[in-house]
């Protein structure tokens, strides 16, 4: 999917990571409950996806930077 749409799968993991950081900001300066835990989660989804974010940007960029012909190759 990744290598038909890369932007469509860039534009979803980005939405996701900005979904988990708004989850993590009701409870943020509670210390117990049940909006303790939810921005928790909220957090620590954000923390992944931003880092499968970037990981996704670079292997796009790898597919770019490999489909082009190299200079000086026959």
């Amino acid at each position: 999917m990744i290598r038909q749409h890369p932007a469509r799968v860039l534009l979803v993991t980005a939405i996701i990571a900005i979904a988990f950081f708004a989850l993590s900001f009701p409870g943020a300066r509670d210390t117990e409950g049940a909006w303790y835990y939810i921005s928790a989660v909220g957090w620590f989804g954000f923390l992944i996806t931003a880092l499968m974010f970037i990981v996704l940007v670079v292997i796009v960029l790898m597919h770019k930077l490999a489909g082009r012909p190299r200079v000086g190759s026959q």
